[in-house]
């Protein structure tokens, strides 16, 4: 029965589950770039505190695994 009902309906089940894999995707994406750019204001936010110790800029673009000119950019030495 339920074979014969999704069969007659097939272009409406596949058009529904297109839109609940985008809207999953979708979500799926959002929530990645969240966290990235949660854990890139983290990263900023540990170069200022270690440069306020008096830490090398190369020792806090190292710390953070980024570049030096990186670290740069996020003190505001250099502009964008």
């Amino acid at each position: 029965m339920l074979a014969e009902f999704l069969s007659e309906r097939e272009k409406e089940v596949v058009d529904i589950m297109m839109t609940l894999f985008n809207e999953e995707y979708i979500l799926k994406t959002y929530v990645e770039s969240r966290e990235k750019e949660a854990f890139e204001k983290a990263k900023i936010g540990t170069a200022q505190r270690l440069h306020e110790m008096g830490i090398s800029l190369q020792d806090i673009a190292k710390a953070c695994q980024v570049t030096v000119e990186t670290v740069e950019q996020w003190l505001g030495f250099v502009k964008v």
